[in-house]
């Protein structure tokens, strides 16, 4: 059985990004004030769930791309995986 299956119900939610993806399968995330940007840390950072999913309905409406509220997990990483040996 695989790490990677059971990493997600162990992980710690910190907070949500409203996420959009077009057609053309381009994902941006939402800022208020510059708008969609591609980089996710340059996104609003929601630490209310209802908040982001308010947001995200609203941004919907009138929009063919599909807008979702995706979770933001905390970086657990141990800074010594990083450190390769040489």
């Amino acid at each position: 059985m695989s790490d990677d299956i059971m990493s997600d119900e162990n992980e710690v939610i910190v907070g949500y990004l409203v996420q959009r993806e077009d057609e053309d399968g381009d994902v941006t995330f939402w800022d208020p004030r510059n708008e969609w940007q591609e980089d996710p840390n340059e996104g609003k950072f929601y630490e209310s769930e209802d908040e982001a999913n308010a947001d995200a309905k609203s941004l919907q409406e009138g929009d063919s791309a599909t807008i979702t509220v995706e979770l933001v997990y905390e970086d657990d990483e141990d800074p010594e995986e990083d450190t390769e040996e040489a």
